[in-house]
């Protein structure tokens, strides 16, 4: 397989490049912020990824909102989700784009002995950024390093944004340690304000109801709310599927990436009369979703002149429940 790179045209001609054993398929889109468009299994067939069959793949032009293209699959988010200016020392006042540099870039990409390389450069702040993929059975780990080309620190944090294909059965595994979760965003604030705690996994909504978090409704419950566990000592989190006695779990390492993104839409967002269904189950390195807050917060990595941060996320299909459940 030859390296590749894209220009700067919308249109598009995908060139997706794969790796696949006897358990599983993946699929990456080098031109489209190296996404991980497909995450299939042998076995059973099943797309674990959520896709959207009205959105077609567009190339975004740099600083574009993140909704208003493919939203769909895994991608990656650096140095921030949220839109937002940078407020430390030596970059004060740059715009960071809306979920990051990342997805809006084309990528380099070449195939090796060891699976496949892919690397692009930071564009709000001086980095380079790398991922590598293997497969080893039925689990594919992605191998992540981030490397400060400039001759200042700057703050960043890294959300995996993976995105999942569900079910109104699926069933959110998170460690037994988790009972509290920080409140990012609630439709019509359920769950609480930006900056709350609610409950896991049954928590008090503000009209009283108590509901299971943990456990999906159907897309006509019409919620959406995106929070962050924290501080755990196992990093790990899984979606069971009960209707086929499978699971996908990801694994890494809370002293690397300590915070969990967990984004629910159950058909909340973006509207109501149009919401996604989907989970994603989102390890991150930083949190709250702006690198503005974090940095306040002091709850986001910092990076030295010329210095690397390397860190890796293992997804795993499983057949049964999810095995660190008992936990």
């Amino acid at each position: 397989m030859s390296a590749g790179k894209s220009g700067i045209s919308s249109k598009i001609v995908l060139t997706p490049v794969q790796l696949a054993n006897n358990y599983i398929v993946v699929s990456f889109l080098p031109e489209l912020g190296a996404k991980m468009n497909s995450l299939k299994s042998v076995r059973s067939g099943r797309e674990f990824l959520y896709r959207l069959p009205d959105r077609p793949y567009r190339r975004a032009a740099y600083g574009a909102s993140f909704a208003a293209y493919d939203t769909s699959g895994f991608d990656e988010c650096c140095p921030t989700i949220a839109e937002c200016i940078y407020t430390g020392h030596g970059f004060a006042g740059r715009k960071m784009p809306d979920h990051g540099d990342l997805w809006s870039s084309s990528w380099d990409y070449w195939a090796g002995d060891r699976g496949l390389f892919f690397e692009t450069q930071g564009k709000s702040l001086p980095y380079r950024f790398r991922k590598s993929v293997r497969l080893e059975d039925n689990v594919a780990i992605l191998a992540y390093e981030i490397e400060n080309t400039g001759s200042g620190e700057f703050a960043f944090l890294w959300s995996a944004h993976p995105l999942l294909a569900v079910e109104a059965s699926c069933r959110i595994v998170l460690p037994g340690e988790v009972s509290r979760l920080f409140v990012e965003w609630s439709r019509g604030e359920r769950l609480g304000k930006f900056g709350d705690s609610c409950d896991w996994p049954i928590a008090s909504c503000k009209d009283g109801e108590r509901v299971d978090l943990s456990r999906l409704r159907p897309a006509s419950a019409a919620t959406a709310d995106k929070l962050f566990a924290s501080r755990f000592q196992h990093g790990e989190c899984a979606l069971c599927y009960p209707q086929t006695n499978e699971a996908i779990a990801f694994h890494f390492n809370p002293h690397d990436v300590p915070y969990l993104g967990i984004w629910i839409s159950q058909g909340g967002w973006p509207s109501p009369e149009r919401g996604h269904f989907t989970v994603g189950l989102e390890p991150c390195t930083g949190y709250p979703d702006s690198l503005r807050e974090a940095i306040h917060r002091g709850s986001c990595d910092v990076l030295r002149p010329k210095q690397k941060k390397k860190w890796a996320l293992r997804i795993e299909i499983q057949s049964g429940d999810a095995s660190f459940a008992a936990r």
